[in-house]
């Protein structure tokens, strides 16, 4: 099921495999309860919140992604010696914002929208939570934010 709604097998496995720990630590909270009543309703509403999560989360980035193309990236073919220069002082407006991040919000940011490594691996190599690389990227770019907000004025 989560396969088919899903379409990527992987993110399905991500997603089968927290829905069985989530069954895990359910049954063993309501053990002294007499466990889960439905666990086949149980396990479908699990993998159905999770897959309604997934869909959030990706329609959000795709959505901070979008602000991103549109701070570092303009939209015209033609590049005036104005235009030029601009772009070399928004770039370094851009360099010196990441500069002021925290050390590992840059790394996490950089590994991330820079080089494409995905937020689960980001997360396996620097032993964290998805949630926490989450919350670097967005932390800088609520920070880029600002920045394209005080270059637009």
């Amino acid at each position: 099921m989560a396969q088919s709604r899903l379409g990527n097998r992987a993110t399905a496995e991500d997603l089968v495999q927290d829905t069985w720990l989530r069954l895990e630590n359910a049954s063993t909270a309501t053990r002294s309860e007499g466990g889960i009543a439905n666990t086949a309703g149980f396990v479908s509403q699990v993998t159905m919140n999770g897959i309604r999560d997934h869909f959030r989360k990706e329609r959000r980035r795709a959505e901070l992604d979008a602000e991103v193309q549109d701070l570092l990236w303009e939209q015209s073919d033609e590049v005036s010696a104005e235009r030029a220069v601009m772009g070399r002082q928004t770039l370094q407006a851009v360099q010196a914002a990441l500069d002021e991040l925290p050390e590992k919000t840059r790394q996490i940011f950089l590994m991330n929208r820079i080089e494409g490594v995905t937020h689960r691996r980001i997360a396996e190599m620097l032993d964290m939570s998805d949630e926490a690389v989450y919350y670097h990227i967005r932390r800088a770019l609520e920070h880029l934010a600002h920045l394209r907000d005080e270059l637009n004025d």
